[in-house]
């Protein structure tokens, strides 16, 4: 699961603040619809115990569960569809109004009283829960909950609407659908609940603020949790150390690979956070995020062919690295030692796309640095033209899950005038309006390449990911001294609390990093 894109509520009001502005930080405003109120509590009942101890938390709870223990939490305003005002946060719906037919009051508890407001449109709610009905084979009752659920979120300003009616989650495509746009599962709830308390350096785990998290400690076990296979080469580095005379190499390059990934978490954490708002110096300090997490990534990649280097024994010397696969090249001498990670590593294989782009992008900013462009009110990223010539002929080649809308690129087509502002800084943005009238161009990737960061980043960081797992999982360590099949599948029940199987559960909610079974 990607980090969802935040979408502030489209009836904000100007002088209301973004919850993921820090100058003025407000709680993140949430509504959680009926069915979702009720049931188990992350860190009470069955899913007892403190993150502290060994083993973390006790069970794997589902994100609903997770969702609840986070209800309390000072920095979240929750607010509840109920039956009645009973606590603060509950909201009551009315009944037509009878002399306004179109129009539906209800009630929210705060804690300052009862405050009264309601929705205009009924007619065209209850229109809209019948057509739900029919099309997706429910009650017409659900129908019109579904319906009012999130026109009542819209009137009150809620960031987040949480929904676990996947039918309703389906809807968010279609057109015309700014008001759905805040709707979220409880799984996607939890990854920008978790990005905004990170965000506002308040990161927890279990059950709101029953424990607190220093950032590094738990970006570095997020980290840990993305990738299971690290495990082999932690145990490996340890049993080398300890069987070659206390030789760190391998131990080493370890932790340098987990902190690169650790440090790219945080930096893909700034560019979901600052796009939230890209206000002020925001759109700079994007690119500059942007930029550190191409290069953490790259280096990730590079330090992983050096630890593969040494535990095969293969003294590459300078040419060690992923994109040397001509019939000369390191990653071609794997064949013969390493065929299973050779298979997985080799061109055309989907940790080569992942790694291709990235380099394209990475190396881009070498020749000039990334630059922003406008469009439609929104900010896109843009690359040199060299690198846009190499993705370009990277989208011709129509690798399946590889195409524009996957990368989350776009075209703007030859044929406009820009006009450049400078932002605060060293960057600028630039905006593009096409001549009226100009023709459209036969090849639809002719123009210039713009890619929204976070719509990127949610493909090519999991890509990235899976694809470092990968080969920490195909490397044969049977030439580490001393070694032992335990070291193939070692052993996690005796684990540090923070990168225990249970806490990690929790961590794949809190950061979006990967479907969960």
């Amino acid at each position: 699961m990607p980090l969802p894109l935040y979408a502030p509520p489209v009836l904000r009001s100007s002088r209301s603040p973004n919850p993921f502005d820090r100058a003025q930080a407000t709680r993140l405003r949430i509504l959680i619809d009926a069915p979702l109120v009720a049931g188990p509590v992350d860190g009470a009942g069955d899913y007892h115990g403190y993150p502290f101890l060994p083993g973390g938390s006790t069970g794997y709870p589902d994100a609903a569960t997770v969702l609840r223990s986070y209800f309390t939490h000072p920095r979240l305003e929750i607010l509840r569809i109920s039956e009645d005002l009973a606590e603060v946060g509950d909201v009551v719906l009315g009944e037509p109004e009878p002399l306004d037919p179109d129009s539906l009051s209800f009630e929210v508890k705060t804690d300052r009283g009862e405050r009264y407001t309601g929705i205009d449109y009924y007619g065209e709610a209850v229109e809209e829960g019948a057509a739900f009905a029919s099309q997706h084979g429910i009650t017409l009752d659900e129908g019109l909950q579904a319906a009012l659920l999130y026109r009542v979120g819209a009137v009150l300003e809620a960031d987040l609407i949480v929904t676990d009616r996947e039918w309703l989650l389906a809807e968010r495509g279609r057109p015309h659908g700014d008001f759905l746009a805040p709707l979220v599962s409880s799984a996607e709830a939890l990854a920008l609940i978790g990005l905004y308390l990170r965000w506002h350096r308040q990161p927890v785990i279990v059950g709101g603020a029953v424990a607190e998290w220093h950032p590094t400690a738990m970006r570095s076990s997020g980290a840990y949790t993305a990738m299971p296979a690290f495990e082999r080469w932690n145990q490996a580095g340890r049993a080398w150390h300890d069987r070659s005379g206390g030789d760190l190499r391998i131990e080493n390059l370890n932790k340098t690979l987990l902190t690169r990934v650790s440090r790219a978490f945080q930096f893909r954490d700034s560019v979901f956070a600052l796009a939230a708002t890209m206000a002020g110096f925001e759109p700079e300090e994007l690119l500059c995020e942007l930029d550190s997490l191409l290069f953490s990534l790259v280096g990730a990649f590079d330090v992983a062919a050096r630890i593969t280097d040494l535990l095969l024994g293969m003294n590459g010397g300078r040419s060690v690295g992923w994109q040397y696969t001509k019939s000369n090249g390191w990653q071609k001498r794997l064949e013969p030692i390493a065929e299973d990670l050779y298979d997985a590593t080799a061109a055309g294989t989907e940790m080569q796309r992942a790694f291709q782009v990235l380099r394209w992008l990475r190396n881009s900013v070498h020749n000039e640095a990334l630059d922003l462009t406008r469009e439609k009110q929104r900010f896109y990223v843009t690359v040199e033209s060299g690198t846009q010539d190499d993705l370009r002929g990277f989208l011709r080649e129509g690798h399946t899950g590889w195409d524009a809308a996957d990368l989350g690129i776009r075209v703007q087509p030859p044929g406009g005038a820009t006009a450049a502002k400078w932002l605060p800084g060293t960057g600028r943005y630039s905006v593009t309006v096409r001549r009226t009238g100009a023709p459209r161009p036969a090849d639809p990737l002719e123009g210039t390449l713009i890619f929204e960061g976070r719509q990127l980043i949610n493909k090519l960081f999991p890509a990235c990911l899976s694809a470092l797992d990968q080969i920490m999982l195909r490397t044969p360590l049977t030439g580490v001294p001393g070694y032992h099949p335990g070291l193939d599948q070692p052993s996690r029940a005796n684990l540090p609390w923070n990168l225990s199987d249970t806490t990690g559960h929790r961590l794949r909610f809190l950061y979006g990093i990967t479907e969960l079974t």
